[in-house]
């Protein structure tokens, strides 16, 4: 009984890291491919970005993001958001990856 019970917890915690709100630097990546793709009626405003990498549960900080883009005439593009360190700041630079990719990100 106390294993059934340690396994639940260990799971339950396993989803609630992986299934929470996007971090902040999907939301960064996520941002910058709105704003790439702003105006084009090719798609639609649903954007979904991959998120940090959490190998053995530690959270490291991604270079490159993967972002699928929902296409009104159905499917997903992927774009890639590179995300580049200047003196000051953090620049996502935007570029189309893969057309008709899915969307279904990778983990």
């Amino acid at each position: 009984m106390r294993v059934d019970l340690a396994l639940a917890a260990v799971s339950a915690a396993f989803l609630l890291t992986g299934c929470g709100a996007e971090d902040d630097t999907q939301r960064f990546a996520r941002q910058a491919v709105e704003s790439h793709v702003a105006g084009d009626a090719a798609y639609e405003d649903d954007v979904r970005c991959t998120p940090n990498p959490r190998p053995w549960l530690v959270e490291t900080q991604a270079t490159s993001v993967i972002c699928a883009v929902r296409k009104t005439t159905g499917g997903c593009d992927w774009f890639r958001v590179d995300l580049v360190r200047d003196t000051v700041r953090v620049k996502a630079e935007v570029r189309f990856d893969q057309p008709d990719a899915g969307c279904v990100l990778p983990s």
